[in-house]
This record gives C-alpha cells, structure tokens and sequence, in this order.
C-alpha cells in the first residue's frame, strides 16, 4: 500500500510540474520606449527576460545569439533588425525610426533545445549530452504593437507562422481602460485552449504576479480587462509531447504581447 501511495505521488508531482512549468519558465517580452511615435521619430526597442514585468533580468549572450528580431509594417512587409549583445549578459537597445504612418508589430523569436543536467542547464538536446534530467525544445515569441500615428491596418492580427502565438482581436490602443480585449491562442494553426495572463507596469514587483487571469474558450479566444491605462503585457504557454523523443521530452511554447492603451 505504502509503494502505491509513493507512486501515485510521484505520478501527481510529475503532472503538477508538467502543468505549472510553463508558467515559471523564464520568458521572453518587448518594451518599446514610446509606442505611438510620429512618423519618423525614433523609438527604442529592449527585451526583457525574467519573471517580473517591466524590468527583470538579461538574457545572456548565448541566448542572444539565438535571437531573431524583425518589424511587420502596415503593408506587412518583413524588416529585419540587429541584436547586439551587451557583454556576456545584456542587449543593446534596439534603436529604429517609423516612417509609415499605421500599426506595426515588433516581433522576438528563439528556438532552441534546452536540457537540464546534474551539472546544469546547455542549449542541446538530451542525445548529446549525459545525465541529463529534463529536455525539451524551447521557442518564446514575443510581440510588440506599435502605432505611428494614428492606428492603422490589421497587422496586429497577423499569424506569423509560429506554433504558438497569441494574436489580438483588436488594436488595443483603441481599448479604454474597464474595457475587455479579445486575443486569440492559437496552437499548430487550430484554436488552442490555454491559460492567458496580463499585467501592467507598476502593477506588481513580485515574480510571476499578475493583474488578470483567464482561459481562452472552445473557440481559442480569451477576453483580458485593461485595468488600467499604461503599459501592458500578456503572456500565455503550452507543452505538447515533442516529436522524437530521444532529442527532448516536450516542446515548451511561450508567447508575450506587449502594447499601451491610451
């Protein structure tokens, strides 16, 4: 009785940490030091990587060096962007100028294997390494809104070919503050069922602490209050089984969005 009480333990351990390891994986996001610039103003763009939004860590260089970052205008044409690593630890901020009137969306994206060993965490599957505790293939995306005068266009609903990726409903600067807006999870293409989690700067400085939290419907659509003008993210994560098995245990998805409301 006493082994079966064991296992059914270690069984509800393995699932709780299953189910609860998206949300404390260190993640990805996007700040933008003015997110509705006039046209031709230079804005800059940071990356933010922790717990604790707006402000948390740094992503090291090796991470960094894993970055893709990119613009989607109003045309929706892509514009690729530098990373510059900071040292060892840290990013230079991205600095650009909008010429185009509209929205445009900022977008990070990683992808990587990460294991975790008795000696610590590499950036490579579980095949080629030893003693190897946990694996999985690790993307974050992260998206900024960013309107250069007056909202334009309906890049901001854009799926851009990712796994998994939130997408707004609707342009949240058009959002007032008590108002809902709808975002939609989308997961492999298909509406996908997840938890969705939103804050706003100055909210909170504890880690993983958040102003709202919901689910998204059968439909993959999910509605977060703007409690407030100001700067917001929303976040929301999925594990699914990955592929092959003898290179990692589970894809890890995470996808932030960031924006200002007026």
């Amino acid at each position: 009785m006493m082994k079966k009480r064991l296992f059914l333990v270690a069984c509800f351990m393995a699932l709780v940490g299953l189910v609860s390891s998206p949300v404390y994986a260190h993640y990805l996001w996007l700040t933008v030091d003015n997110y509705n610039p006039s046209p031709g103003q230079e804005i800059a763009i940071n990356i933010g990587w922790g717990h604790k939004f707006p402000r948390d860590g740094q992503p090291r260089a090796k991470m960094v060096r894993k970055m893709t970052l990119f613009l989607v205008n109003p045309q929706g044409k892509k514009i690729p962007l530098t990373i510059k690593a900071k040292g060892e630890k840290g990013v230079e901020p991205i600095r650009v100028k909008l010429k185009t009137k509209g929205t445009y969306l900022a977008v990070l994206a990683v992808g990587t294997f990460v294991s975790k060993t008795i000696e610590g965490y590499f950036y490579q599957p579980k095949n080629e390494l030893k003693n190897v505790l946990e694996s999985f293939w690790y993307e974050p995306v992260a998206k900024a809104i960013i309107n250069v005068g007056a909202p334009g266009g309906n890049i901001y609903k854009k799926q851009l070919g990712y796994p998994f990726e939130i997408v707004p409903l609707e342009n949240p600067m058009n959002i007032k503050e008590g108002d809902m807006l709808p975002v939609s999870c989308v997961l492999n293409g298909k509406p996908s069922k997840a938890w969705i989690y939103a804050t706003y700067a100055g909210f909170s400085k504890l880690r993983n602490t958040f102003a709202w939290t919901t689910r998204t419907d059968k439909k993959g659509i999910a509605r977060v209050k703007i409690l407030k003008k100001g700067l917001w993210l929303i976040k929301t994560s999925n594990v699914i089984p990955y592929k092959d098995t003898s290179k990692a245990d589970s894809y890890k998805f995470i996808s932030t969005l960031t924006f200002k409301n007026k």
